[in-house]
């Protein structure tokens, strides 16, 4: 594609781009000659733009506008003419120590971490929590709390804990319940959660000890018990940045986004898709195909506690500022993983 532009041509369209993003007023050729002095009149500024409307890169909303970015002009620009942005130290400085939470727990780091996003982005910041599926089972406990209510703490190998209250219809003791562990642990430890789930019922199998009654429990409720996938586990802040912007001021647009923020499983979706387990990826507009995010551009990276990856990301207009969102969403991906890990 870099190809098909002109040295000069790249140039205005980095500065439309660059100029919209600033004002989301139609840029005309007249307001870049004043504010960005390229070198060019208006008229040679004009023509540009025109070729560059002709190509596909801008469009004029209406007779006798500006023009504005379309999708494959912002795709153009963040493949090939952003320069982006470097945090200052001051920055990562805050980014870490937010982050940070000496004794916090996963969640509510992972909650901080998405209204960070928010907060510095002006957008909406999207933290879906680590697929726990790919983790790896190291061991579980079985506690006694009263009657027949049971407390299952699952640890993986990554030091994510995970506590479920289980009520059992029969009556077992502190013994059996040891002794039910430990033979869980046996048979179960080094498996991925996905594969437990999946073949707890053959692994389980011919069991001699512990307590029948419990080890027909785990193999009957397997998809309760190991279904960490749950879709409500997405944290998301700063709804309000994205609502009050201009794109989301017809009813249209903003029934497309209500619709979008009231589906948590469909915002997981959008970002496992996306996410790649080595860069950060932006996809802008229709690139996306759930359509109520078409209007919007997405800036995911992945995070990891152990070697359970996790998802984060920026959702807003495409026209956003994506020299500044795309160094934040990936240093925030890197101080996650540093916190969770340690």
């Amino acid at each position: 594609m870099a190809e098909e532009l002109k040295e000069r041509e790249k140039q205005i369209l980095r500065l439309v781009v660059h100029e919209f993003i600033l004002t989301v007023n139609p840029v005309s050729s007249r307001s870049l000659a004043r504010n960005y002095n390229p070198g060019y009149s208006p008229a040679t500024i004009r023509n540009v733009m025109m070729n560059l409307e002709e190509k596909g890169f801008l469009q004029q909303p209406h007779v006798s506008a500006g023009r504005v970015p379309t999708n494959l002009g912002y795709r153009f620009y963040v493949d090939s003419l952003m320069k982006p942005e470097r945090l200052t130290s001051r920055e990562k400085k805050i980014i870490f120590e937010d982050l940070n939470i000496v004794n916090a727990d996963m969640n509510r780091i992972l909650e901080r971490a998405s209204k960070l996003l928010a907060k510095i982005s002006k957008q909406l910041g999207v933290v879906l929590i680590p697929h726990f599926y790919a983790g790896i089972f190291e061991k579980l406990e079985l506690v006694p709390i009263s009657g027949n209510r049971t407390l299952m703490v699952l640890k993986l190998s990554s030091g994510l804990v995970k506590t479920i209250m289980m009520t059992l219809d029969f009556q077992i003791s502190r013994e059996k319940l040891n002794t039910t562990a430990r033979i869980l642990n046996q048979r179960l430890c080094g498996l991925k959660l996905g594969e437990i789930k999946q073949t707890i019922d053959q692994r389980l199998r011919n069991i001699s000890g512990g307590r029948g009654n419990m080890i027909q429990f785990f193999i009957k409720q397997a998809d309760e018990l190991f279904n960490f996938d749950a879709w409500e586990n997405v944290y998301y802040g700063g709804a309000q940045n994205i609502v009050h912007q201009p794109e989301f001021t017809s009813r249209r647009s903003l029934e497309s986004l209500m619709t979008l923020l009231d589906n948590r499983r469909n915002i997981a979706q959008s970002l496992t898709k996306l996410a790649d387990e080595r860069k950060i990826v932006v996809k802008i507009g229709d690139e996306n195909k759930d359509l109520n995010i078409q209007q919007c551009s997405l800036v995911t990276s992945s995070y990891y506690v152990g070697n359970v990856r996790g998802i984060l990301g920026i959702i807003g207009p495409t026209r956003m500022q994506y020299s500044k969102i795309i160094p934040v969403v990936d240093y925030i991906s890197q101080v996650l993983s540093r916190v969770l890990t340690n």
